[in-house]
């Protein structure tokens, strides 16, 4: 039956009932009209055809109204039939007077079965709670309520729903609840992920905050990294965490081994050297999927890879601090100047005690050493950081160095590069050597050496006129013998008869002869024809003196000496032979 339809019918029986009224009313109006003037009478028409016709203007607007009426009634049914999410009215106490479809579905069962069914059974235990006082709050203040709990069905697991409520009915009807409920348990997982994610990263930025203070050692590391492992996890109020590492064991306070338990290995250099175990202490209550998710397993991994980082870090560090340690020690061990200086802006970047230390560290290598604002220049004193990196190869040069009292210093600079990975020379090791003391001895022992020379010298002259004046008396005394003592010899061979004086003066002439002449006693009798010049001479030439150092000894010339060595050769006897005069007169010895 069509709208037109029931209105129909709705008139035909109001004209019914109308027309029943009207004619008693006629009946008992014509039992008066006969006492009604004409007048009064037409008037009564009229009256009435007016009050027929605003019956029928109002009768026509009553349909209307009931027609939009149901046009609303099914606008409703429509819209919470088909509301996009879950619809249902519920009584003041509680129990469901309608639902519509996706409602039903939500909760797991028909729109009959719900009917007059407690919307509690289907909230959560926990929640339900939750439920009373917004419900409470709901019809005391007739303010909508908007509010979250979770909610179980058979066929699936708890799941969060958002409930929005407001009074639903007019006033002098019973009060009833209009229930819109909306599923967020996906959303509900992602904001538990997000926050789980959040723990983690609260997690890692507190360890790096840890592994920022360089005053923690390895142990102090590892006792404070446990206690955060467990705020990492679902539910950190039951959790504890254990780090076994070579031996040692760091825990926290109740840790135990309980049936809910997750492992991973601490690996160094491919090795497996501890691992890391959390555990609950009870199974959580609220767990509704897994014990432990993906994402912890993973987390837990990560730890365990940082941590085995972290150790390797920290030992290698500890190594390089021992390295380090070690260097100082030996570096200011060394008595003299040593320094690393950048090789871009010529900051001293490491320096011994020689040099200056901590004093000269972050200076310029030119500051420190020459008391100047720039690097050296010119070729007197050239810069050993320029010169290293000019030719890329050691430099070993000598300075004038200037300290803070003006007071200068020879010092020989020994440079050595030092080159990245990509060959560039980015420091200059540099090591000093004082040799102020060296050059002072130097320059004594040249002064010294002057002195030496100049007195060499006067010797030589003076060691040159003795000779002189011993070949001098030679040469008069063997002329003398030549001249005097010789003639007499000879005279006295010829007068003496007698052979006993004959010998006696053979033998003073032997020994004359053996004291006069500057040559062996071996001397031949061919050498006595010799005049004393070549007598002279000959002995010049035994001690080995060239005709040029004889001339100067004789004060002669050259050409004079030549012609005494050639009478010399021809009264020995080597005129035209191949016989060296200075060995043959060494061997008359």
């Amino acid at each position: 039956m069509n709208i037109k339809d029931n209105r129909s019918d709705i008139s035909s029986e109001l004209r019914k009932q109308t027309e029943k009224k009207l004619q008693q009313k006629m009946i008992r109006t014509m039992e008066n009209l006969t006492t009604l003037p004409p007048e009064k009478i037409l008037q009564l028409f009229h009256d009435l055809e007016v009050y027929q016709i605003e019956l029928e203007m109002q009768n026509d607007e009553l349909l209307r109204s009931q027609e939009e009426l149901h046009d609303s009634q099914k606008r409703y049914s429509d819209l919470f039939d088909l509301a996009p999410v879950g619809c249902c009215v519920v009584s003041e106490n509680g129990l469901i007077l309608k639902v519509n479809l996706i409602a039903a579905t939500l909760l797991g069962k028909t729109r009959n079965e719900l009917i007059s069914q407690p919307i509690t059974q289907f909230i959560f235990r926990e929640d339900q709670d939750i439920y009373y006082l917004h419900r409470k709050m709901l019809f005391e203040t007739r303010q909508p309520q908007t509010f979250e709990l979770r909610m179980v069905q058979i066929s699936r697991p708890l799941f969060w729903v958002r409930l929005d409520t407001i009074i639903a009915g007019n006033r002098g009807e019973t009060p009833a609840c209009l229930v819109a409920l909306t599923d967020i348990s996906e959303s509900k997982r992602t904001e538990h992920t997000l926050k789980e994610r959040i723990k983690e990263l609260n997690f890692f930025f507190n360890l790096s905050d840890l592994l920022e203070k360089t005053d923690n050692g390895l142990d102090e590391i590892l006792k404070k990294t446990v206690i955060l492992i467990p705020l990492a996890w679902q539910f950190p109020e039951i959790a504890e965490a254990c780090i076994e590492l070579e031996g040692q064991t760091f825990q926290t306070a109740h840790f135990r081994k309980t049936q809910w338990m997750q492992t991973s290995n601490i690996i160094i250099q491919e090795k497996m050297v501890g691992k890391i175990t959390v555990c609950y202490l009870e199974a959580p209550q609220t767990v509704t999927e897994e014990m432990f998710l993906l994402e912890e397993r993973r987390l837990l991994n990560a730890i365990a890879q940082k941590i085995g980082y972290i150790i390797d870090r920290v030992r290698m560090t500890e190594t390089v601090k021992q390295g380090e340690i070690f260097l100082r020690t030996a570096i200011n061990a060394i008595t003299n100047p040593f320094a690393v200086i950048n090789a871009i802006d010529y900051t001293v970047e490491m320096a011994n005690a020689a040099y200056g230390g901590g004093n000269a560290t972050g200076l310029k290598c030119h500051a420190v050493s020459h008391q100047r604002d720039t690097p050296c220049t010119g070729d007197d004193y050239p810069c050993s950081v320029l010169e290293v990196k000019r030719t890329e190869k050691p430099f070993i040069g000598e300075h004038v160095h200037c300290d803070e009292q003006g007071n200068l210093s020879n010092i020989e600079t020994y440079a050595y590069p030092v080159s990245d990975r990509n060959g560039q020379i980015v420091q200059i090791i540099e090591y000093q050597i004082d040799i102020t003391a060296h050059r002072q001895t130097e320059m004594e022992l040249k002064q010294k050496a002057h002195e030496l020379e100049d007195m060499n010298t006067a010797l030589k002259v003076l060691l040159k006129r003795r000779e002189q004046d011993k070949y001098n008396i030679e040469e008069k005394i063997f002329a003398n013998y030549q001249l005097l003592l010789s003639p007499i010899i000879h005279d006295l061979k010829k007068t003496l008869t007698q052979e006993k004086q004959q010998d006696m003066t053979n033998i003073l002439e032997t020994e004359l002869k053996n004291i006069l002449s500057p040559f062996s006693k071996k001397l031949s009798d061919k050498l006595i024809n010799l005049t004393p010049t070549e007598i002279h001479v000959a002995d010049l030439i035994k001690l080995g003196k060239s005709n040029k150092e004889i001339s100067e000894i004789l004060n002669c010339s050259f050409h004079t000496i030549a012609r005494h060595r050639d009478n010399i050769r021809r009264k020995t006897g080597l005129k035209n032979k191949k016989v060296n005069l200075r060995s043959f007169l060494l061997s008359l010895q």
